[in-house]
Formats: structure tokens, C-alpha cells, sequence
């Protein structure tokens, strides 16, 4: 209850300080008040600079919202200082490596499950709420639509750090290095702590019709933490699968490669998809052997 009210007054404070900043730094061409900046989540395109506007936004709320208030709860909560987890050794490149590989041989297959995930349709009963859910993604597909629409390197590096270093560091600290942690002391099961954080970490996401595809990746992410016993395993993992489709995104965008995000329907074929689900478990499987070797020689 202490992180969960942590994370409620982080997330905002942040959006606060976020906004404040906003309306400082517009101050040079007009200035934008609480009005306008709402207008401007509804309607980037509209106003001027609203890219750099919208960043700067994702980057404090969400450095207010997972980062913030778990280390406030590590240090507070748990008596631990931020030095134990800075200093703690990298892992292994080859470790590293390992993660790197994994996550991108995932790629396509979790491609084929993101467009079999949003095929999916509720019982008659809850279309309403379907509605809700498959208008929320739309929104949602706009703004992810405005906010990679980026040319220049200097974006492309901005985004790089607000959409795949931030949250890297702050999903994994808050998710795998506080919850499924909690969830394994308390219940002694690594496997219902990874996948329950799983589960945790896609919904908070609030993308219903990419439930499944982001849980899988959040429990690719806990048993990466759980064998390798060590949290930059995790955060790195996390941010090359996050820098993997802004790097595509921006690529094409420079018309160098095809994809659509706004309708990116998985172009994966079944054997495709089968051969991405065996190298994944393949290399999933030598990370664990690589932690285990290296967890004895210590």
C-alpha cells in the first residue's frame, strides 16, 4: 500500500511539474495555460512544438511515476541505499548478449501474437466495453502515431532517451526489482511472482488489446531477472526491445525500410513465428545455463 500510494502522488506530481514546465518554456511564443495543454494532448498537430512539449512530458511523469517512488520505497521502505544498486556489477557480455539476442528473436513472433491479441472480441455482453477499450487504442495510436514521426537524429536520440532509457530503468526497478521480488518473498513460487508481475506490468500499461503480448514480455523479463540475479539483465533487455522499434520506426521514416505504425499488422508467418518461438526459447534457455555457471564460479 506504501509503493501503490508512492506511485499514485508520483504519477501526480509529475504530470504537475510537467505541465508547469510546459507553460514556462512557452512563455517565448505566446505561453500555453492548462487549457491549451489539455487542447494539445487532443490535438498535438495543432499547436507549435508540441513534439518537444509531449516528450518532455512522457519523460518527467514517468520518471515521477516507476523511478521516483521506487527508490523513495527501497530507501525509506527497505532501509537499502541507491549506491547498492548503482554499484552493483554489470553482468557478463556475453550475458548481455544473450538478452540482446533474445529479445529480438522474440520480435516476430510476439508480432503474430499482437495481431492475434487484437483480433480478439469480448462476449456480446461487454461491448460496451470493448468500445471503450478499442476507442482508448485509438487514441493512443494517434499520439504513438504524432510522436515517432521524427526525421532528424536529434529526435531520434530524445526519443531514444524519454521512450526506451527511462522506462527501461524505471519498469524494471519498479516491477521486477520491487514487486516480483515482494511477490517471491512472500509466496516462495518464482514462476506465479514472474508471471503475476507480468500480468501487473502489461495492465498498468492501460493497451487492452496488447495485454497478452506485453505480459510475455514482461515475464521474458522476469526470468531474465530471476536466473541472472541481477536487475541491469532486465533493464537492458527492456530498453534494446524498446530502441529496436524506434531505430525501425525512424529507418522508416527515412523510407530505408517498410512499416506502419499506425496499423502494424504482423506480416509473420506461421513458420516464422514458430522459428522465432525456437530460437527464443533456445537462447532464453543458454542465459539460464550462462547465469547458473556463473553463479557457481562466484
Amino acid at each position: 500500500m506504501l509503493l501503490f500510494g508512492l506511485v499514485l502522488l508520483g504519477s501526480s506530481l509529475g504530470n504537475l511539474l510537467a505541465m508547469a514546465a510546459i507553460m514556462a518554456l512557452s512563455m517565448t511564443h505566446g505561453g500555453l495555460g492548462l487549457e491549451d495543454i489539455a487542447q494539445m494532448l487532443q490535438k498535438p498537430e495543432a499547436y507549435p512544438h508540441s513534439w518537444w512539449y509531449l516528450m518532455l512530458i512522457q519523460a518527467v511523469s514517468h520518471s515521477f511515476t516507476f523511478l521516483i517512488p521506487s527508490v523513495i520505497y527501497w530507501r525509506w521502505s527497505e532501509q537499502h541505499r541507491v549506491e547498492e544498486f548503482v554499484r552493483r556489477p554489470l553482468p557478463s557480455f556475453l550475458l548481455l548478449g544473450v538478452a540482446c539476442l533474445a529479445v529480438l528473436a522474440f520480435m516476430p513472433l510476439n508480432s503474430l501474437i499482437i495481431e492475434w491479441n487484437n483480433s480478439v472480441h469480448l462476449p456480446h455482453g461487454l461491448f460496451r466495453v470493448e468500445s471503450w477499450m478499442r476507442r482508448k487504442e485509438q487514441e493512443l495510436a494517434i499520439m504513438t502515431q504524432f510522436l515517432t514521426e521524427f526525421k532528424s537524429l536529434s529526435k531520434l536520440l530524445v526519443a531514444m532517451t524519454v521512450m526506451a532509457i527511462i522506462p527501461a530503468i524505471g519498469e524494471e526497478v519498479l516491477f521486477r526489482g520491487i514487486i516480483q521480488r515482494k511477490i517471491f518473498h512472500k509466496i516462495g513460487d518464482m514462476h506465479i511472482s514472474i508471471w503475476l508481475t507480468a500480468a501487473i506490468f502489461s495492465a498498468t500499461h492501460l493497451q487492452f488489446l496488447g495485454f497478452i503480448p506485453r505480459m510475455l514480455l514482461g515475464a521474458m523479463f522476469g526470468y531474465m531477472y530471476a536466473w541472472s540475479r541481477n536487475l541491469w539483465t532486465p533493464i537492458f533487455a527492456h530498453f534494446v526491445n524498446n530502441a529496436a522499434t524506434l531505430l525501425m520506426v525512424y529507418l522508416s521514416n527515412q523510407q530505408l525500410i517498410s512499416m506502419n505504425v499506425e496499423n502494424p499488422e504482423s506480416t509473420i508467418s506461421w513458420t516464422g513465428a514458430l522459428l522465432s518461438l525456437v530460437l527464443t526459447a533456445g537462447l532464453l534457455l543458454n542465459l539460464k545455463m550462462i547465469s547458473h555457471r556463473r553463479a557457481a564460479q562466484l
